[in-house]
């Protein structure tokens, strides 16, 4: 039987200095939230040691079709919107699938 299960990458990077605002806001607005979602089985976000402005989103989701779901939630949009104030650079995606 094939796994379903979406594996998910976000790399995204901020202003220097704003780290621990983009950090604090990003867990309150979108992390935890994120993680109550259906579908949703991890959702976490890590910092970089050497390059502090740099995050990652380690994501896992049941299926494409909750994480289609979850990028398309209402509330979803706005703190996107807010939280790219504080990017230096476009954000990157990566979909993943188990290989075994």
């Amino acid at each position: 039987m094939a796994n379903n299960t979406l594996g998910v990458v976000v790399r995204l990077a901020v202003n220097k200095g704003q780290e621990d605002e983009f950090s604090t806001t990003a867990m309150k607005a979108m992390v935890e939230p994120t993680k109550t979602v259906q579908g949703c089985i991890k959702y976490e976000m890590w910092q970089d040691h050497e390059e502090p402005w740099r995050f990652v989103i380690l994501e896992e989701w049941e299926n494409e079709k909750s994480h289609a779901a979850h990028l398309a939630s209402d509330w979803l949009q706005p703190v996107m919107a807010s939280l790219m104030g504080y990017a230096s650079e476009p954000f990157e995606m990566q979909r993943l699938h188990q290989t075994h």
